[in-house]
């Protein structure tokens, strides 16, 4: 007899999650991830830009030293992609690097460029054989988000300082000229990127 109402009383306690639980918990992890996920979407945009401008960064100083090893000048020049114009089947990069008597040795190391994320440069450039800039100013590039007008307000700059060639990384502190169909790569014409607008830390 005992034994019988203790069966009972296991059968009882175990009934589960009522349909109301089950829908109030479900309601609540909907509610959750909906407030997470413009967070984790903004962090991961912000880690595109960071990894492109380190990426970047060592790039220029790879250039730098491939020109004092060989003895030959380098022309760094801007390749222009439009809004949304990299092909996801294929790569597509930012820069084209012509070396004197070293024409495919930088080409391959070059980081690849993408959709969700833009660069404006002011000019194009010379690297001399011994690792110097061949330009009247610094070369000023800036890194953004594609996404930049709509919560990722990150913006990367790199200074390559004439004529030493050095690379230095900071923040640029100007974004009114940014609009909503930034192109992924392409060249200052307005004269809106200078030195004395990126801030270094």
């Amino acid at each position: 007899m005992y034994i019988k109402n203790l069966n009972l009383d296991i059968k009882n306690n175990s009934a589960g999650f009522t349909l109301v639980e089950i829908i109030i918990a479900i309601g609540m992890s909907s509610l959750l991830t909906g407030f997470m996920l413009p967070s984790f979407l903004n962090l991961i945009r912000t880690e595109r830009v960071n990894s492109y401008t380190r990426e970047l960064k060592e790039y220029f100083r790879v250039i730098k030293l491939d020109a004092r090893r060989w003895g030959t000048s380098c022309q760094v020049n801007i390749n222009s992609i439009a809004y949304d114009g990299v092909q996801k089947d294929k790569k597509y990069f930012g820069y084209k690097v012509n070396c004197i008597e070293r024409p495919n040795s930088i080409e391959n190391l070059a980081p690849a460029i993408n959709n969700s994320i833009f660069q404006v440069v002011n000019k194009e450039f010379l690297i001399t054989p011994n690792g110097r800039i061949s330009s009247d100013k610094s070369i000023i590039i800036v890194i953004g988000s594609k996404f930049h007008n709509s919560g990722v307000k990150i913006l990367n700059c790199l200074v390559i300082k004439s004529p030493t060639g050095h690379v230095v990384k900071g923040k640029f502190l100007q974004n009114d000229w940014i609009t909503n169909k930034m192109e992924v790569s392409k060249k200052d014409t307005n004269n809106i990127l200078s030195q004395e607008k990126c801030k270094f830390s």
